[in-house]
């Protein structure tokens, strides 16, 4: 049974104080309650902190169509930037100060708490760096130079605030990391599950370090993370069940180090299963590229450009299983219905372009399709944690780096190995050259690593986008128009009534083609948000807006 009861705490501690619920926290902001009702016991320091837990990040799944992963079939939420459309109009940092403005409120009041528990001041000062650290992370990815502040500063005294360079923050942000992980312990009790732990601390400093290319820091922190002993990865001794890690039933496995948890009924998170998919009904939700299914190998470790037993025609056998778990095509069985995607009969609500919000590439995403549930009356209420971090990162931010460092190293080799072994994949090394796993320098296990952070995260966590980006490839593969399924109408005389005394030959002709996201080089950074620049002039535009 999952626990809520840290954020039932915080509800609870608010009751006493005289509000009413979580809510009141914006009414009241926290910043008016630092006179003589507030900021008195350890109650109210652990109050704030809690609060901080509504910016863990959640639902990035939709962020795959910024990428080459794939396309929105709904179409009408496919946000401007998966078109291209970089508008300062559209952008936004108001809840990352936001939450930064509530962090450094609790690290400048915390020691005005008379006799706080030295333990229990530790972890709330651990909390609060790292929310401050992971925006200030999430801020700089995004947009380079920033406004920086330790203060908790109101909205009037912005005003004078220019951006502080990129270099500068992301020191502060490190040793924000740093304390945070100094400060909190490897796991929590029962009743505190889902808060920020120090694995969590070090493998979001990890992830940070590999966006900027800090090699020895993103293996030392991914180091640390592994060395804890506190993560696994999920079926580790590949017994078939990979798939389910991303089902029901999964919240609090040993892979998971940062999750937002969710309660069914409540939490917009939930409402995964009915959002990605309702694939029997033709809603196409996220729908992965051929790229993207091209980029699983087959089961014996060669891409498929490379290999001996991939048939085009039969595309789905003897791939990657990792394939299967993600990729919902033409064929399968789904809640009691079978798939179609030929763009013909009306029957097949699933079908490229039968109405309005079918798939555009010929493929749904299977990723969270839990077999389990019925998605008719259970799929807007999905009981399952988003999960921000898993181990499978570390492991291969620790092989990424390693490799960057020491080329062609057992470390790195071990570690992306580790992820490949739980799905049966074949291990890449350097000794065989007559295998298709077999790295002959740097250039190509880099290659093997980037492809594995791809198919092992493909469709989650939005790694993709920032991938891309700081790999440098950004413009080559979003320049480039997406494809989907290959199909084409013959006549027959088998046709079904309606469609035309044709049938679709799936797999062969052309591919459906889709018109590119388009990215310039300064799309490397968003501009800044044209909001915080009618409210502050001194704050300058990204170049190229």
């Amino acid at each position: 049974m999952k626990k809520y009861y840290f954020y039932i705490f915080a509800i609870a501690a608010l009751m006493v104080t005289g509000f009413s619920s979580c809510t009141d926290l914006d009414r009241y902001p926290l910043e008016q309650l630092s006179d003589g009702s507030f900021w008195k016991t350890a109650n109210d320091a652990e109050m704030a902190v809690s609060d901080l837990y509504k910016y863990v990040p959640s639902y990035e799944q939709d962020d795959a169509i910024n990428s080459d992963d794939a396309r929105h079939g709904i179409k009408w939420a496919a946000g401007n930037i998966s078109k291209g459309i970089y508008d300062p109009q559209d952008m936004d940092w108001s809840g990352n100060y936001a939450c930064i403005r509530k962090a450094n409120l609790v690290l400048s009041k915390i020691d005005e708490i008379p006799n706080m528990n030295a333990d229990t001041k530790a972890k709330i000062v651990g909390q609060a760096k790292f929310f401050r650290a992971m925006e200030y992370f999430f801020l700089t990815r995004a947009f380079g130079d920033v406004p920086y502040t330790e203060s908790p500063l109101q909205l009037s005294d912005q005003a004078g605030i220019t951006r502080t360079s990129k270099t500068e923050i992301y020191k502060k942000f490190m040793a924000d990391f740093d304390e945070a992980a100094a400060n909190l312990p490897v796991e929590w009790g029962a009743s505190d599950y889902g808060r920020i732990t120090k694995g969590a601390a070090y493998a979001m400093k990890a992830r940070a370090a590999l966006n900027s290319n800090d090699w020895q820091t993103a293996a030392d922190a991914a180091k640390k993370c592994m060395d804890l002993n506190a993560y696994e990865l999920f079926d580790k001794d590949n017994t078939g069940k990979y798939a389910q890690m991303f089902w029901n039933g999964s919240d609090g496995c040993k892979e998971f180090v940062l999750v937002c948890p969710q309660k069914a009924g409540t939490d917009y998170a939930c409402w995964l299963l009915g959002w990605e998919a309702f694939p029997t009904m033709g809603w196409g939700g996220i729908d992965p590229t051929q790229s993207l299914v091209d980029a699983f190998e087959d089961i014996e470790g060669a891409p498929i450009s490379k290999s001996k037993i991939y048939d085009p025609k039969n595309p789905f056998a003897n791939r990657d299983p990792r394939c299967e778990v993600n990729i919902l095509h033409d064929g399968e069985q789904m809640y009691g219905k079978t798939i179609k995607v030929a763009p013909l009969h009306s029957s097949y609500p699933t079908g490229i372009g039968t109405h309005g919000d079918a798939t555009e590439t010929g493929y749904y995403q299977n990723k969270w399709l839990d077999p389990n549930l019925d998605p008719q009356s259970s799929g807007w209420d999905y009981d399952r944690d988003e999960v921000v971090i898993r181990y499978a990162e570390v492991l291969l931010t620790y092989a990424e780096a390693m490799n960057e460092l020491h080329p062609l190293s057992d470390e790195a080799f071990d570690a992306v190995n580790q992820v490949r072994a739980r799905v049966g994949m074949p291990a890449l090394q350097k000794t065989d050259p007559s295998k298709p796993t077999y790295c002959a320098d740097q250039e190509a296990l880099r290659q093997r690593i980037r492809n594995e952070r791809r198919v092992e995260f493909a469709l989650e966590c939005g790694l993709r986008q920032w991938d891309i980006r700081r790999w440098g490839i950004a413009k080559q593969v979003l320049n480039a128009p997406y494809y989907g399924i290959s199909y084409k109408l013959v006549d027959s005389p088998n046709a079904l009534p309606g469609d035309g005394g044709k049938i679709c030959i799936l797999y062969e002709g052309t591919p459906v083609e889709g018109t590119p996201n388009h990215y310039e080089d300064h799309n490397l950074l968003y501009p800044i948000p044209q909001s915080e620049i009618d409210l502050n002039p001194n704050l300058t535009q990204n170049p190229g807006y």
